[in-house]
């Protein structure tokens, strides 16, 4: 049972089901000092988990809606973990010996739980969302470790794969631009695209430059009006 006789709060004889509901029904008609005065008072830790959230939802403008399941799960989770932190900080001073001090706290406290009360977890690091790339050099790429991972590493063929993957990474790395070299009527020409032009226009320029009769002239037109990224 629960019993708060705090100044203008009048809870007597309160389960703490009623104090939800109390909470629920009522908030405002208690203030900031008539809640937090609660708190001076010696009350049960699951008392204290409601009148917190009765707080935290004053401070929010938002409606009380904790049950007591909830607060329950809530009181458990904090004792857990300042059983816890006490049982390693007392590992930490005493190291093998620590039961003996750890069970003067917690006479129930068993050795086999100080192996899942030692080990600390960690949040994941969450992964950076990437768009995915679709510019020449990063598709060249893709399909050059494909064939990295699909290839005799004994073989010629091997070694003739990852020549290219270090020189497009590289350039990937350094971001220098594409350099696309055309033979034209005999004469060859080079076009220089930038570092992260789509494949599509790349392959739109090559077959374009594949075409009878085009010129130099043409293609750097065609590359000046569409393709260039600066």
């Amino acid at each position: 049972m629960v019993q708060l006789a705090v100044e203008l709060i009048q809870l007597p004889n309160l389960t703490e089901q009623d104090l939800i509901e109390e909470f629920t029904s009522n908030l405002d008609r208690y203030s900031w000092t008539d809640l937090f005065n609660v708190l001076d008072h010696e009350i049960t830790p699951i008392v204290k988990v409601i009148v917190r959230a009765a707080i935290h939802s004053k401070e929010r403008e938002k409606p009380f809606n904790l049950t007591l399941e909830r607060a329950t799960s809530r009181v458990k989770q904090i004792q857990n973990t300042k059983r816890k932190n006490f049982v390693r900080r007392t590992f930490k001073k005493w190291g093998i010996f620590c039961m003996q001090e750890i069970v003067k706290l917690y006479p129930d406290y068993l050795e086999a739980m100080l192996p899942l009360d030692l080990v600390i977890k960690r949040k994941k690091a969450k992964a950076k969302k990437t768009k995915p790339r679709n510019d020449f050099r990063a598709r060249q790429l893709a399909k050059y470790d494909i064939a990295y991972h699909t290839t005799d590493s004994s073989s010629k063929e091997f070694n003739k794969i990852c020549e290219p993957i270090a020189s497009l990474t590289h350039a990937d790395l350094k971001k220098a631009p594409i350099r696309l070299t055309v033979t034209l009527s005999g004469e060859k020409y080079q076009y220089s695209f930038h570092w992260n032009t789509d494949e599509r226009e790349i392959k739109e320029f090559h077959a374009l430059a594949n075409k009878a009769g085009v010129t130099h002239e043409q293609l750097g037109q065609y590359r000046a009006n569409t393709l260039i990224k600066f």
